[in-house]
């Protein structure tokens, strides 16, 4: 019976008859172990993605992520169910790691809202230049749009969350068009860029719109007016560029 008490204890960390250093143990060796499994996952992932860099397409087996992570076929399996879900955790954290941290750098250039939200629209159209790898990206995400869209709804989720910061920063000082929240517009907008974005990545025909254009059609679509002017304002005075805008060029 007492056996059976502390193995209970052992296993439930909100029992409140587990003595306060033992709680501390056993949290100190869960983090550990939680450290552990991050950076295992991390090396088929970052695995995962060089050779997708490399080769240009996810042409590669399981075989050889495990061969450069150099880790255990048994490992990959502890953490991924497939090929797919590698994948999957390869775009999400291309997204969070990369796309939007650039994005971010990319807008931090401007101090003006209105300014800023160009320069997602614009920069995002820049991001989908970046070759091979990238077309593989997007009909990647494409097939996830398809198959799993609660994965891909997850992984593109900081990218949709900076925009909707990016729109409620000009909406408290310029009106949405009406009939629009800031979640819809967001969710419009950031539908409309992906598709232009996706269009020019794989080289489709007729779809290499300038990102100014593009940039001009979503934010006056929302209500928001205004850019031209802002434009030759900042060009006029390059002080209205942010310190860190400036430190960074």
């Amino acid at each position: 019976m007492g056996s059976k008490r502390a193995v209970k204890a052992v296993a439930d960390l909100d029992d409140e008859t587990i003595p306060a250093w033992q709680r501390q143990s056993m949290l100190r060796s869960l983090q550990s172990a939680r450290a552990r499994a991050y950076a295992r996952s991390d090396r088929f992932v970052t695995a995962a993605t060089r050779l997708l860099l490399e080769k240009g397409n996810a042409d590669f087996t399981v075989q050889e992520v495990i061969d450069r992570a150099g880790m255990s076929i048994r490992t990959f399996y502890k953490y991924f169910g497939s090929k797919e879900d590698l994948l999957v955790a390869v775009y999400e954290t291309v997204i969070a790691r990369e796309a939007v941290p650039r994005l971010r750098e990319r807008i931090e250039e401007n101090k003006d809202p209105l300014l800023r939200l160009r320069a997602y629209f614009e920069s995002l159209i820049e991001l989908a230049q970046a070759g091979p790898a990238r077309r593989t990206l997007v009909s990647f995400q494409n097939r996830l749009a398809e198959r799993r869209p609660t994965d891909l709804a997850r992984a593109t989720k900081p990218q949709v969350d900076l925009l909707v910061e990016l729109i409620k920063d000009v909406a408290r000082t310029r009106p949405l068009r009406d009939g629009l929240t800031v979640e819809t517009a967001a969710r419009l907008a950031h539908y409309t860029v992906a598709a232009a974005a996706h269009a020019r990545a794989l080289g489709s025909e007729g779809f290499d719109l300038p990102a100014r254009a593009l940039a001009q059609f979503c934010t006056s679509g929302m209500g928001f007016v205004g850019i031209d002017r802002l434009i030759e304002t900042r060009e006029a005075r390059p002080s209205d560029r942010s310190p860190r805008g400036r430190s960074g060029r």
